[in-house]
């Protein structure tokens, strides 16, 4: 943590450790990018490497992934939060069981970015719990973020250290827009208790374990939350900050405030905020890495959120989600922080964990403060309109209805929607191009073929002239989805002999064998995969019987895939004559032993 050079790929916090399986993992964040959480379950389980972008390009292995994460995955985002995606995917349908949109209770936003990861050992069944908590978003940003990683095993006793993030995980369902189904919210409260068992060590240098708080989660209710009493020294890191925020690190009476923030937020405060601050930064711009064709419009810059001070010859850090704003610390956001404390040391010296061998490293990415001008309040303005608007559009009470139309599907958006003043809505299936928007009061709705639809809605508000659109995506209670949806959806996916037997070998053989052969140097064209080996037959039997003695319940989705595919002559076309001749022969030997 105290060295900002080091970087880590945020999907090897989910990763196992050797000897270990992921069972299940709970992941929070303000906002989400859809494709992030497809592309998750590929990333974890197959442990590759590999940028989101490059495991997006293979829509045969991000199935078989979602397919074997089915159930393990579970993401809590406030319900503002769904941003946009750049490309129309069926296979967004696989992430409605898995994506919670969530409410603050205390009418501000759900900001949390905490990971909990639950481990458990292949040979002895041992638990193992990781825990992240950091200021990263589930999103494509480019930003400089900042985050805590400790695992540990349950214990016996109560941790009270630990509490508040065991009652954040059960109190998760409770936050939930929509109903969560009973076994989950099960599921949520046997991985609270567990995480209440769990004193997690501080890392190195630090002394004994990590104290969660979570603010916000009754709602806003007595005095705002104040870290800092009282310090010698503050060092203070947000993008986002407000005079409330400052003033409250400033009452600790410390001698030497120091705060890195962003130009807008610092250009927009009152003026006479930052006279007690004596040492004001910003992020340089050369800090960041230089965005490529595709990456340019994404986020970037500060995201970090830490608070540091020292009194005494000790240093005592709060990470996590909160910025230095009223909203944050009063209540209103929910809000989770790790903190923990250690000797100061010095920048020279080769142990401590004070102000001055953080920002040993820190300094070299960043340069003075120099005021500017503050934002136009009519920008400001108008953008707040549209998302008043937005919060209105998400509280309305709405539902996806679907109906058999033909041979294709009648999709509409039933309930009354909002008509904010000098707002325009536009609406449409997520899986459908920004060019198929319907204008409300337009009828929405769409007839669709099987596969697109989905109970995710696109959104965009348009205002005054000017002002830039705000976009989403919401989750909505589905009426009338087919069973057979995800069936329909594997089939466009296994649309030719070569990806049937790519995935067979994904199924029998396991994602991170299937990775190799697409690994750096290798193609990533889906209908290369599975030549070569998968197309021996002898291989393919040697796997089936193979997968029979050891994992029989793998062979249950061959028997549907394959059973589907045989249904039309379409489908007829995908399964080889050989293909067809060895499962045969292998599923009427697995139902004889079944009768005997």
């Amino acid at each position: 943590m105290l060295s900002p050079d080091a970087r880590q790929v945020a999907t090897e916090v989910l990763r196992p450790p050797a000897g270990y399986t992921l069972d299940r993992t709970v992941l929070t964040s303000y906002s989400l990018d859809l494709e992030v959480v497809l592309a998750l379950p590929l990333a974890v389980l197959a442990q590759s490497d590999r940028g989101v972008e490059e495991l997006l390009e293979d829509p045969l292995l991000l199935l078989e992934a979602l397919r074997e994460a089915s159930g393990r995955v579970q993401v809590f985002v406030d319900a503002s939060g769904i941003a946009l995606p750049r490309v129309q995917r069926e296979l967004y349908a696989a992430l409605e069981a898995s994506v919670h949109p969530v409410r603050a209770p205390g009418q501000g936003v759900f900001h949390p970015k905490v990971w909990v990861a639950r481990f458990t050992g292949e040979q002895d069944g041992r638990v193992l719990l990781r825990v992240a908590v950091a200021s990263r978003n589930l999103t494509f940003d480019r930003s400089w973020d900042v985050a805590l990683v400790s695992e540990a095993e349950p214990g016996a006793e109560a941790e009270p250290g630990s509490e508040p993030l065991a009652a954040l995980v059960r109190d998760l369902p409770g936050l939930a827009v929509q109903p969560l189904a009973r076994p989950l919210t099960e599921g949520q409260a046997s991985l609270a208790e567990e995480l209440g068992r769990t004193r997690f060590p501080a890392p190195e240098g630090f002394d004994g374990a990590i104290n969660f708080h979570v603010l916000g989660l009754g709602g806003p209710g007595g005095a705002p939350w104040r870290p800092v009493t009282e310090a010698d020294r503050v060092l203070a890191v947000a993008p986002f900050v407000d005079r409330h925020g400052l003033d409250t690190l400033a009452a600790s009476g410390a001698g030497s405030l120091a705060l890195i923030g962003c130009d807008e937020a610092l250009d927009a405060l009152p003026e006479g905020t930052l006279a007690p601050w004596e040492d004001v930064q910003v992020l340089q711009e050369t800090a960041l890495e230089e965005p490529q064709e595709d990456t340019g419009r994404r986020p970037a810059g500060l995201h970090a959120k830490l608070i540091a001070a020292e009194r005494g010859g000790r240093a005592h850090w709060w990470v996590g989600s909160a910025n230095l704003t009223h909203a944050a610390l009063s209540g209103r956001n929910v809000e989770v922080l790790a903190s923990l404390a250690g000797e100061a040391g010095s920048a020279e010296a080769e142990h401590g964990v004070g102000i001055d061998r953080f920002r040993a490293g820190l300094d070299k990415l960043c340069t003075p403060y120099e005021p500017g001008e503050a934002p136009a309040d009519g920008e400001a303005e108008a953008r707040r309109a549209l998302e008043r608007a937005r919060d209105e559009l998400l509280q309305a009470d709405l539902a996806v209805h679907c109906e058999a139309y033909g041979s294709e599907w009648r999709w509409r958006l039933a309930g009354e929607l909002p008509e904010p003043e000098g707002v325009a809505i536009d609406l449409w299936p997520v899986t459908l191009p920004l060019e198929q928007a319907r204008t409300w009061p337009a009828e929405p709705a769409w007839t669709l073929p099987l596969e697109r639809l989905t109970a995710f809605v696109a959104f965009r508000l348009r205002g005054e002239e000017g002002a830039d659109p705000v976009t989403g995506v919401a989750k909505l209670p589905a009426h009338g989805l087919p069973e057979e949806r995800m069936r329909r959806i594997l089939r466009t996916v296994i649309n030719t002999p070569e990806r049937l037997l790519a995935f067979l070998r994904a199924l029998l053989g396991g994602l991170d064998e299937l990775m190799e052969g697409v690994g750096e140097g290798a193609t990533a064209d889906p209908d290369s995969l599975g030549r070569g080996r998968a197309l021996e037959a002898e291989t393919l039997l040697e796997d089936l019987l193979r997968t029979a003695a050891r994992d029989p319940e793998r062979l249950d989705v061959v028997r549907h895939v394959i059973t589907d595919l045989m249904a039309d002559e379409e489908g007829r076309a995908v399964v080889p004559e050989q293909v067809r001749a060895i499962w045969r022969a292998v599923d009427e030997a697995l139902q004889g032993e079944a009768r005997r």
